[in-house]
């Protein structure tokens, strides 16, 4: 058994090898990736509420402090006498 020769064989190889060039713009990009964008969007989207929850809580507790300390030093005679 013997199989015909194709004469444009390589020639079809190496077209199908060439690199693609690379004028992908991001919503075709998106497209073609949607479901990993939508992850990578949803899991930034998580970190920033977790770290500014995270932060709010903080400075929350330090202006806590801040304004409990003047109140009680407003309050508080010997302090009032060291101003």
């Amino acid at each position: 058994m013997r199989a015909p020769r194709d004469p444009l064989f390589r020639a079809r190889v190496h077209a199908r090898l060439e690199p693609v060039p690379a004028g992908v713009t991001w919503p075709e990009f998106a497209r073609r990736n949607a479901l990993g964008v939508s992850l990578v969007v949803l899991l930034a989207l998580a970190a920033g509420a977790a770290g500014g929850r995270g932060w709010a809580r903080s400075h929350d507790a330090a202006l806590s402090v801040r304004l409990a300390e003047e109140y009680v030093g407003a309050l508080d005679a010997r302090l009032i006498a060291r101003r």
